[in-house]
């Protein structure tokens, strides 16, 4: 019984997901390196952590929120509550706990670096309406969990008290872009599921052949914003 239960909590976290936003929160450093800055690691280890407490809390709020929702009930989510091995208000208290341990780690860090309010602000409004901002909004699964991404990249960087620049802002539309086109893409395996539990997804607003398009061409438009992200370094 401890091996499913230390399997389900593998599952409802969502290792794929933490590790994606990771990778992109750590272009944030990038892009500071790329100007001239020097990275702070007790810094950027402080906003992984914070980040990471984030991700966490939402994923587990999520899987409550969409077993109550009805969505899941016969497929989708990672299944946790549905074989039995958790229940959804014990979720629900572990993402709420999650998210409030994040919440008061990013208020320390806005005391260290003021310019942290600015992706504090939407970020917690995401972080406190995520279920209804991606689920209950058409296209808000899309655009709201791809802003998400944008979010953790601005972060890390402006946590290192680095001043904010036109390259740092291209890069992290860059990497809007991209999220945006995966997350859209990624979608397309949950069509039936999505169709059939009544989520407004753009792969279910388009269908499969229109999302896979609109998927390729915000990819391509996110290079061209990189490639003018590379040039403004040399200006």
């Amino acid at each position: 019984m401890e091996k499913i239960k230390i399997i389900g909590v593998i599952k409802v976290i969502r290792p794929q997901f933490i590790f994606a936003y990771f990778i992109v929160a750590f272009g944030g450093l990038i892009i500071g390196l790329a100007q001239g800055f020097t990275i702070n690691l007790s810094l950027a280890i402080f906003s992984y952590i914070a980040i990471g407490l984030a991700v966490v809390g939402i994923n587990c709020r999520d899987e409550a929120y969409d077993w109550v929702a009805g969505y899941d009930l016969e497929y989708g989510g990672m299944g946790v509550i549905r074989d039995g091995i958790f229940e959804a208000k014990t979720l629900k208290r572990w993402g709420i706990g999650l998210n409030l341990a994040a919440i008061i780690l990013f208020l320390i860090q806005i005391l260290m670096f003021p310019l942290l309010l600015i992706p504090f602000i939407p970020g917690l409004v995401i972080m406190i309406e995520a279920n209804y901002l991606t689920e209950k909004i058409s296209l808000g699964h899309e655009l709201i969990s791809a802003f998400s991404f944008w979010d953790v990249l601005l972060w890390t960087y402006l946590g290192q008290g680095w001043i904010l620049t036109i390259p740092t802002i291209l890069f992290s539309i860059f990497a809007y872009l991209m999220a945006l086109s995966y997350i859209a893409y990624q979608d397309i395996g949950d069509y039936e599921a999505d169709k059939k539990s009544g989520k407004k997804t753009l792969t279910v607003e388009l269908g499969l052949d229109r999302v896979g398009m609109f998927s390729i061409f915000i990819g391509l438009m996110a290079f061209i914003v990189l490639y003018i992200a590379i040039l403004s370094l040399t200006l």
